[in-house]
């Protein structure tokens, strides 16, 4: 559910950046679509790249999971996992959904059958999502 809080205000933010840049609303499936590589990254992946690095290397939360009341700690010591560690979180995250979105749904359902309720991305990471 954290997903979907984070991505629907990452979705305004983009719109709204789309917007000011002089975009018009109607032809944005054909600048998304019809854009090249660097448009995408562009227009998603490095937003989304900056906002989960910044939201939890800072703070160990994310709007969204602010609003579940979940963070993420280091799966050890339950201490924050800093910038770099939030990064790797998120690029591990990233690169199983690139890979045609199989690994990154089992990713993301990883944590029904793990003891310790963790997804690969956290597994790499060396983190762990508690309740807050």
């Amino acid at each position: 559910m954290a997903l979907v809080v984070d991505g629907a205000l990452l979705a305004a933010i983009v719109l709204m950046t789309m917007t000011v840049a002089g975009v018009p609303l109607e032809n944005i499936n054909s600048t998304i679509l019809g854009g090249s590589s660097l448009t995408v990254i562009a227009l998603f992946v490095l937003p989304e790249a900056i906002y989960d690095t910044a939201m939890i290397g800072a703070r160990n939360q994310t709007f969204g999971k602010m609003a579940l009341g979940i963070k993420v700690v280091d799966a050890e010591s339950r201490g924050p996992i800093g910038y770099a560690r939030a990064f790797t979180r998120w690029l591990s995250t990233a690169f199983l959904w690139a890979l045609f979105t199989v690994p990154g749904v089992i990713d993301h359902l990883w944590p029904l059958r793990d003891r310790r309720r963790q997804t690969f991305h956290d597994k790499f990471a060396r983190s762990v999502v508690v309740r807050t």
